[in-house]
């Protein structure tokens, strides 16, 4: 009601505005259940350094635990386990989970409130995320659930050089300015964590050097961003000939979207500090974080990931999240794919947890606009519309856009508009939108699925 995705907060001025992103925080922080918060904190801290027999055995002893308590109060585990005669308790290495069948995101969205544990607290949080499909999901968090993964991201932050109550910039797909402001402040300080929350949607070449000039007065310890708008100021720094001036960054955090090796040496050579990735998931059943001498770590405290091969060189990731006992996914095959290190590779971290060497995640293009900016993560434009099958979102001109969507029968007039409205939030006024209904959207050759596909520089022919 708050946030600033709000109707509220758009109609208010900036200093309002400032006030409600603050108050906005402050909430968020009496929903996280601070004690577990601290618990696990203290937890992850020392378990970052087991070694690998102990932290097998620990993911065993988890998913014992997570298991029995899914096939008690989960009603979709309960009909699995007594079908296949499943028991945890049988358990005696890692290799005895292949019992569980793999579960699918089409699975989850078939059954519904069914994947809900019963007797879960009261208080619970429900989201959802439309993944690289635009097909939405939902899914229950509780305040547990929410301190753990907190935990896990202010690791990662401490493995970029950060504590907390320090600076911040967050540079991701909060509209924290009107999309049809073009110039002025398009940034907004939330005081309530000392960050500054620079508009992602208005990057521009215009625009370019006032964000600059912001960042460097408010000089951040630590930046968050997308891959793609840190990347789009690294390049704005090098067309220019210039350096980031600022004195305290020590790291930039990148998730949400796949770092590309290209992108990664430009913003480390113009802004003179790190890049550490993190991949996350809507469904909390992996995590992968970058240590301090710029390895991808599997975070084996975080839930028990395998890697099931494609014959390519490449892995999908099959993964149980130990934080979330209201939704449990476990063996939940995730959208993405990675390139595994060598096994026998030891980071000079010390660090005894499996290293990846690349996360791919998806490869999608970017919407380019009359007004310069290129856009990418359009995820939120399909959230919540639970009548909606796939969506692709397809650039044939720089002022048109066709959104292909294969509805259901769910899926109303209202939503469509609800769709067009956000769309035109997302890409600003001066794009015409169309949306096309299709029985089907095409996958690329070898199948795969693409959410936004570009043909303004022939994009579409890459097989990836």
């Amino acid at each position: 009601m708050l946030s600033s995705h709000s109707k509220l907060y758009r109609r208010v001025s900036p200093d309002v505005q400032e006030h409600l992103l603050a108050v906005t925080t402050r909430l968020r922080g009496l929903v996280t259940d601070q004690r577990e918060l601290r618990r696990i904190t203290e937890r992850i801290e020392a378990s970052q350094w087991l070694s690998r027999a102990e932290w097998e055995a620990l993911q065993l002893e988890t998913m014992r635990a997570l298991a029995l308590d899914a096939g008690r109060r989960v009603p979709y585990y309960r009909e699995l386990f007594g079908r296949l005669g499943i028991d945890p308790t049988r358990w005696q290495c890692l290799a005895d989970l292949a019992e569980i069948p793999v579960l699918t995101k089409h699975e989850v969205i078939a059954e519904g409130e069914r994947m809900v544990a019963e007797g879960g607290p009261w208080l619970r949080f429900k989201g959802s995320t439309s993944g690289t499909t635009g097909q939405a999901m939902a899914g229950w968090r509780d305040r547990a659930s929410i301190a753990f993964e907190q935990a896990f991201i202010d690791r990662q932050s401490r493995w970029a050089g950060f504590h907390k109550g320090e600076r911040r910039a967050w540079l991701r797909g909060d509209p924290v300015v009107p999309p049809n402001q073009s110039g002025g402040k398009l940034w907004r300080m939330n005081r309530a964590d000392n960050t500054l929350m620079l508009s992602s949607y208005h990057l521009t070449p215009s625009n370019g050097a006032g964000y600059i000039e912001a960042l460097e007065q408010f000089d951040p310890v630590m930046i968050q961003a997308y891959p793609s708008s840190v990347g789009y100021l690294a390049r704005w720094l090098e067309e220019h000939d210039r350096n980031y001036r600022g004195k305290s960054l020590r790291g930039i955090v990148t998730s949400s979207e796949t770092l590309r090796a290209e992108e990664r040496r430009i913003i480390v050579e113009r802004f003179g500090c790190q890049v550490f990735d993190w991949y996350g998931a809507f469904e909390r059943v992996a995590a992968i974080g970058t240590c301090e001498h710029g390895h991808h770590h599997v975070m084996e405290d975080y839930g028990c990931v395998e890697f099931e091969p494609n014959g390519d060189g490449t892995s999908n990731l099959i993964a149980t999240g130990f934080g979330n006992r209201l939704m449990p996914f476990l063996r939940y095959r995730a959208d993405d794919r990675v390139v595994l290190a060598d096994p026998d590779f030891a980071c000079p971290c010390g660090r005894s947890f499996r290293v990846v060497e690349r996360v791919l995640g998806r490869v999608d293009d970017a919407i380019r606009t009359p007004d310069g900016r290129h856009v990418v993560m359009l995820d939120w434009i399909f959230s919540g519309l639970f009548g909606l099958v796939e969506a692709q979102v397809v650039q044939e001109r720089l002022d048109e856009v066709v959104i292909r969507i294969v509805a259901g029968t769910e899926f109303s007039q209202r939503d469509e508009h609800a769709l067009l409205l956000r769309a035109r939030e997302r890409l600003g006024q001066q794009v015409i939108i169309r949306i096309e209904r299709v029985a089907e959207i095409p996958r690329t050759r070898n199948g795969k699925f693409r959410q936004i596909v570009s043909r303004l520089s022939g994009s579409e022919e890459v097989n990836v």
